[in-house]
């Protein structure tokens, strides 16, 4: 009989203690081969002690078992020291009456590794293992299992040995368990991954080990199951993680790290549409070769310490195309650690933000620049005046700021449109850049307004001569389309820190300087001065005072009465509004309607003398004088408020005044400004049934076809036109307008009526009315209503 060859030291003797089998272990343990050791006695191979050898001879006798210490002769001459174990050769029923021989080297050594096996609790073991154990016969049923399977199958061990076990996968998957299966036992091996499917649908996913062995003289295969379900679902995730990669809009790089430095080891399709570059280009390169050169320095210097310090880093940079184009590019880049803590790569996304880039620049620009004219608007303006002016004060030198105001620009656009006005104010700016240093700025802060910031000037008289040239050069004709039009300029200089330390001084000089010079003819240039800072200080104090004026009860209304000339009786009145100033007495509209128009209070000082006007005319109504007419003056700002007609409709009724008592006088330069919606708001202010005058008739630019379209009662002359009554220039206008206005059916009033041969004139040429200092100044309410009651009249 053979013995397969174990690791253990195993022969067989016969009951007369001969050997007749040998082993590979016992050869290498002894030093003898089989051929040399066969037949030889039990007693020439192992020295026992004489209480041993009885024992010994006692076991062979009664066929029993024995062990005991000894020394096995080797070939060498030498006694190793040996523990011996001799047992009945049970296994084979061909050798009766044969012992096994079973030598352990070394009597104070570790058992080996077989009896060790012999002494251990199998069982436990194997219900403890932290995997399935499974033995399968060759008609594919369990044998013997262990707890971890029941689990896993959510079965009880009475139903397992009845089941084949391809029944507990998936039916696609038994084919492959089958082969499997039946490749361990014809190749002595086999392994693969499989899920097991638990009775209740419990799911488990194992790596399957299992190899040819036999129970007794029956074929079977063992066999383990590691359940690497953590593992698939690492795996998978990696898979969707990859997958992510692969279908980002955004490029990844993964780099290695080398020492110092970082090749490129993966790039996804994005990386390849963005830079044009695939990954096969790319591979085993470092990415700096697409950095733009130049460019980004100090970002490419963060990028390069921050990874040289093994984190993480972003930013925003410029990197270069394969076909050589620039792009902005987002980058993040992240670290990848290894178990140990070790970073082993970086992980690289990039975004495109070209677009967005330069759609910031864009709206960067709009934001800081005026759209028509390209230059830089009143936000940038700002900046740099400040900017200017901190420099000038740091460094002791002049700057200037001109503020530009373009003359006439309403009247460019109503008379040749506005894209003539755009063209020239597109032109004026180009020129006035021309004219002006890189470092100095112009802008264009409102329709036809531009300001100049000049920095470092030597002194006064060097300003001066350069606003001059820039003007000079400014109001050199535009062409716009088939039109010539020559376009003025007043100038406002102030010079910083001289007129002003900070921004909004400097301007508020400049502009006033700017308006001086509109005051002086335009198209000119003026600089701000102390005797202009007192002016405008005086302004604002009057600004101040004027909004405290109505609540103080500072203003009244006086009355300048209008005559019939034909009749010689009074029939109306102009009512006049006077300041008592607490300070500077009575003070007449020219003083303080500009600023009130200015400031805006004109609205609410119209309102008051509206209010005040109703008034008197309830009183001389209930006087008897109820076709007593009195007019008062509006504003451009009143005519212009959503709401006034509602608001007249509102007081006439709370006052019962007949509207038809009420006339509203205008000037021709406020119908004229915006001739459409000037003759919207009259015809509903007609509506009402108030009437209609046109003040300072003459003067402005008029119309007869735009005249016809303003549903106006009255003309009023103005007293220009009478300065010098008998001059032939000035008679011919006077005549022209009364016989324009009766052609029209329209009234005829001359103001202004100072003299005698002035109103002879008037009678003569049949204008209707008249008022004037000639018959009476302004009278208060009740001077007025005695003059009324007691029937004065224009003597003959």
């Amino acid at each position: 009989m053979n013995i397969s060859p174990l690791p253990l030291a195993v022969f067989v003797v016969d009951a007369d203690g001969i050997v007749t089998s040998w082993n590979k272990a016992c050869e290498k343990l002894a030093g003898y081969a089989a051929a040399e050791i066969r037949g030889r006695p039990l007693a020439r191979l192992l020295e026992f002690d004489e209480a041993d050898a009885a024992a010994r001879d006692a076991a062979f006798t009664a066929h029993a078992d024995f062990d005991c210490a000894a020394h096995m002769v080797c070939a060498n001459g030498g006694l190793l020291p040996v523990r011996v174990t001799i047992a009945p050769q049970a296994l084979d029923p061909d050798l009766p009456r044969h012992f096994s021989v079973i030598v352990i080297p070394g009597a104070d050594m570790p058992a080996p590794r077989h009896a060790l096996i012999r002494d251990l609790p199998v069982a436990d073991i194997i219900d403890a293992l932290p995997c399935v154990f499974y033995v399968i016969d060759q008609s594919g049923h369990l044998l013997l299992w262990n707890r971890q399977l029941e689990e896993a199958l959510e079965m009880p061990s009475e139903d397992l040995p009845s089941t084949k076990v391809q029944y507990f996968f998936d039916e696609d998957e038994r084919p492959v368990i089958i082969q499997k299966i039946m490749d361990a036992f014809e190749h002595g091996a086999s392994s693969h991954e499989a899920e097991l499917v638990g009775r209740h649908g419990k799911r488990t996913a194992f790596l399957f080990r299992c190899a040819h062995t036999s129970l007794g003289s029956l074929p079977c295969i063992a066999g383990t199951g590691l359940d690497i379900s953590e593992r698939k679902r690492s795996e998978h995730g990696m898979r969707v993680r990859e997958r992510a990669m692969y279908a980002s809009v955004n490029a990844i790089l993964i780099t290695c790290c080398e020492g110092v430095d970082n090749l490129i080891e993966y790039a996804n399709p994005a990386f390849e549409q963005m830079t044009g570059y695939t990954l096969a280009e790319v591979k085993g390169r470092n990415p700096r070769f697409m950095r733009a050169e130049g460019c980004d320095v100090d970002e490419y210097r963060r990028i390069h310490d921050a990874l040289a310090r093994r984190t993480g880093v972003r930013s925003v940079l410029r990197n270069v195309r394969k076909n050589g184009e620039v792009f902005w590019n987002d980058l993040r880049i992240d670290p990848v650690f290894n178990a140990a803590g070790e970073v082993t790569h970086f992980v690289a996304v990039l975004h495109d933000v070209t677009e967005a880039r330069l759609y910031e620049r864009r709206l960067h620009h709009l934001a800081h620049h005026d759209p028509l004219t390209g230059l830089a608007n009143r936000t940038l303006l700002q900046e740099r005046l400040a900017g200017a002016i901190e420099s000038s004060l740091a460094g002791g030198t002049l700057g200037a700021v001109a503020f530009i105001d373009l003359d006439n620009f309403k009247y460019i656009n109503d008379s040749f449109g506005h894209d003539a006005g755009d063209a020239v104010l597109r032109e004026v700016g180009a020129r006035l850049l021309r004219n002006m240093r890189e470092q100095d700025t112009v802008a264009r802060v409102g329709g036809d307004e531009f300001v100049l910031v000049i920095g470092d000037q030597p002194g006064a008289a060097e300003v001066a001569e350069l606003v001059e040239r820039i003007r000079r050069s400014a109001c050199a004709p535009v062409l716009a389309g088939s039109q010539e039009i020559v376009p003025g300029l007043s100038i406002g200089v102030s010079l910083f820190p001289l007129d002003g330390a900070d921004a909004d001084r400097v301007m508020r000089a400049a502009d006033a300087a700017m308006y001086h010079a509109k005051a002086l003819g335009k198209n000119n240039c003026q600089f701000y001065s102390t005797e202009l800072n007192q002016a405008m200080h005086q302004h604002l104090l009057l600004e101040a005072s004027l909004g405290r004026a109505l609540g103080n009860r500072e203003m009244q209304l006086g009355y300048q009465p209008k005559v019939d000339l034909r009749s010689g009786k009074v029939v109306g009145a102009e009512a006049l509004l006077r300041w008592h100033h607490p300070e500077h007495g009575l003070m007449g509209p020219d003083r303080f309607i500009p600023v009130a128009e200015e400031s805006g209070l004109i609205v609410p000082l119209g309102e008051w003398v509206i209010e005040e006007a109703c008034r008197a005319l309830r009183s001389l109504a209930a006087l008897g004088a109820r076709e007593f007419v009195i007019s008062v003056n509006l504003s451009a700002r009143q005519l212009r408020q959503r709401h006034f007609a509602q608001r007249l409709t509102e007081t006439l009724a709370r006052h019962e005044v007949d509207p038809r008592t009420l006339e509203l006088e205008v000037t021709e330069s406020q119908l004229m400004d915006q001739p459409l919606e000037a003759a919207a708001v009259l015809t509903q202010l007609k509506a009402l049934g108030v009437r209609i005058s046109i003040d300072d008739f003459g003067t402005g630019y008029s119309s007869l076809s735009h005249l016809q379209k303003f549903p106006v009662d009255v003309i009023k002359i103005d007293r220009s036109f009478l300065g010098g009554a008998g001059a032939d220039s000035q008679d011919v206008i006077t005549r022209a307008i009364i016989a324009l206005g009766h052609s029209l059916k329209l009234k005829v009033i001359a103001e202004g009526v100072e003299t005698r041969e002035q109103l002879a004139f008037l009678r003569d040429h049949d204008c209707d009315q008249i008022q004037g200092y000639y018959f009476s100044p302004a009278l208060a309410e009740d001077g007025l209503q005695r003059m009324v009651c007691d029937d004065t009249r224009l003597p003959d």
